[in-house]
């Protein structure tokens, strides 16, 4: 694979193109970092099932909110939010850091004037020079960003060589600008009201309040499904996810179909 490396680098001089890769040193680091990072996940996936189900014992009323139609979203959103991921991390646990090791040797950074492309498994990410607007350096990369917000490319600050890239995109006349926080800001705030709106169907008595949910549970998901499909780049692993955020309309509908019958 090195030998790869070091003939395709040659044929990038040539081309007057700059090519960077992750040397093994980080490729080590950043495998054992997301060990720990998925044994926390699995610590605190086991201590919210565990309480769940305490709960559920105990005070069932506390988890499966004021209607006992409740019971099927819950369990639903914590096999599919909990559970699910739970079982899945456990059982690729040995398999995981292999495939990620796998796609971390084969990942280059190729910077030359036509523009940037990143490859490597699972897919080609690609801006051509006259695409990029501006770099947004944060502390974990810089964001290349088109005049599609929802287009960009990532170049990990972890790569061998950043300092190098930053240089290359600078000369390239792209500027760079600090950032205190990643791009798209609305995406974060989607998923908090995403996880919201879930939890106030579940919980809410008012079929008033059921009624505001629902319409601000749809516009959400109606702006999600939008916000998915604005990047290419984004469709082949985010395809069901643009259905999956109408959860909360659909157990909010639930929620006050059965309150109006009242």
């Amino acid at each position: 694979m090195r030998f790869v490396w070091l003939a395709w680098k040659a044929i990038a001089k040539i081309r007057r193109m700059a090519v960077y890769i992750y040397s093994e040193q980080q490729i080590e680091s950043i495998i054992r970092a997301t060990k720990r990072f998925r044994l926390r996940n699995c610590a605190v996936a086991a201590a919210l099932l565990i309480a769940a189900c305490l709960v559920a014992f105990l005070r069932p009323e506390w988890i499966f909110g004021a209607r006992a139609q409740a019971r099927m979203w819950v369990l639903a959103a914590l096999f599919v939010f909990v559970a699910g991921p739970l079982v899945d991390t456990l059982w690729r646990w040995r398999s995981r850091p292999l495939r990620l090791q796998r796609v971390l040797r084969e990942r280059t950074i190729e910077v030359s004037a036509e523009g940037v492309t990143v490859s490597g498994a699972p897919r080609v990410r690609q801006l051509a020079r006259s695409e990029i607007r501006r770099a947004e350096e944060v502390p974990w990369g810089l964001y290349l960003r088109s005049p599609n917000r929802y287009r960009w490319i990532l170049i990990p600050a972890k790569i061998d060589s950043f300092d190098a890239v930053k240089q290359e995109i600078a000369e390239m006349g792209i500027p760079i600008v600090p950032s205190a926080s990643p791009p798209n800001w609305e995406e974060l705030v989607g998923a908090v009201v995403f996880v919201g709106t879930m939890l106030c169907a579940i919980f809410a008595h008012s079929a008033s309040v059921l009624a505001a949910n629902l319409l601000i549970s749809a516009l959400v998901a109606v702006a999600g499904f939008l916000i998915i499909g604005a990047s290419p780049d984004n469709l082949p692993k985010m395809r069901w996810a643009r259905f999956g955020i109408f959860l909360p309309v659909a157990m909010t509908a639930s929620m006050l179909w059965t309150a109006l019958q009242k």
